[in-house]
């Protein structure tokens, strides 16, 4: 038994005892007003639609603002959702006014690729890397439109049978299937993305989110990060989503309001935010630490601490010993 024990413990400790410093970007003051946010891995950084007009801005860690696309726009324009296809290097937005997907090139100056009309305003656009097939959620009714690679536009699934209470956010699962939310109701729903085949999400425990949620996220591990106005969920599933529960939840500060969601390289989660003041943030979440694995490491820094103590006493003893010896 030794201090080196004892050093080894704070090692273990260390995750535990150290709290890092959140990333917390402060957009500059806009009229544009930011509505959507994804991540760019690509160029590695944000990207943000604005809820005034049609323009779309990239963020960069350092909260440097460039504008990267601005569209002709009617009176009410504004964007509605943002995917980032990381493989063939394109950025989808679904438009307002009119109700249109468009697609550009990320990396050549981005050169729109095809604009598509759909019937309807957008709820949200997911993207099928596989296949390159955009998928679009309906906010005024229930239904899902797939488009091809060309543009092509045609009614993928309709929810008859749930309502036709409009869709929220919207996420391909490269499992092959869609997870979309519906706001009016807090109910999520699987489809199928090759049939358009439709099952309800089943909670495992109570409503699985507050009505009003909207925005959807995928982490790499198919955990989702979901948004209402003042909360923030990761939700997960076990069974290739059947049934689904709360892993983790936070409610925002009273002063803040979140816009949108996103997930950065797969694994980090940041929130569009506005504040009372008008201010929009891009924030970096931090989920409540593990109260089970904090007691676990409270306990081994007490037992390390007991271990150094009796060490220390039993050094004491044989130095104490050894000096009655000597003389």
């Amino acid at each position: 038994m030794s201090i080196s024990f004892f050093l080894s413990i704070l090692l273990l400790l260390l995750p535990f005892l150290v709290l890092s410093e959140l990333h917390l970007i402060s957009l500059p003051p806009s009229s544009l007003r930011p509505s959507t946010l994804a991540w760019d891995p690509i160029s590695t950084h944000f990207v943000v639609g604005s809820a005034t007009s049609h323009a779309i801005l990239a963020v960069s860690d350092a909260g440097v603002v460039e504008h990267l696309i601005s569209e002709p726009s009617g009176p009410t324009s504004s964007v509605s959702s943002l995917a980032v296809d990381s493989v063939r290097r394109r950025l989808i937005v679904g438009f307002s006014n009119p109700a249109s997907v468009a697609a550009y090139e990320l990396k050549s100056g981005y050169k729109r690729l095809f604009v598509a009309e759909v019937e309807g305003e957008i709820g949200g656009v997911a993207v099928d890397l596989g296949t390159g097939e955009v998928f679009v959620s309906g906010a005024e009714r229930a239904v899902v439109w797939r488009i091809g690679l060309g543009g092509e536009v045609r009614v993928f699934s309709e929810f008859r049978k749930y309502g036709d209470e409009g869709l929220g956010g919207i996420v391909h699962v490269s499992s092959g299937y869609l997870l979309v939310v519906q706001p009016a109701t807090g109910k999520f729903f699987k489809v199928d993305s090759e049939d358009g085949a439709i099952k309800e999400v089943l909670p495992t425990a109570n409503q699985l989110v507050p009505h009003g949620t909207q925005h959807l996220s995928l982490n790499h591990d198919h955990s989702l990060l979901v948004s209402s106005n003042k909360t923030l969920q990761i939700l997960k599933s076990d069974d290739s989503w059947a049934q689904a529960g709360v892993q983790d939840k936070l409610k925002l500060e009273s002063t803040e309001t979140a816009v949108a969601v996103a997930v950065r390289d797969g694994k980090v989660g940041y929130v569009l935010v506005e504040r009372e003041s008008g201010e929009f943030r891009i924030e970096e979440i931090e989920w409540r630490r593990n109260e089970g694995d904090l007691l676990w490491g409270l306990g081994l820094l007490g037992l390390g601490f007991v271990y150094f103590l009796v060490w220390r006493f039993q050094m004491g003893k044989l130095v104490s010993g050894m000096s009655k010896k000597q003389n």
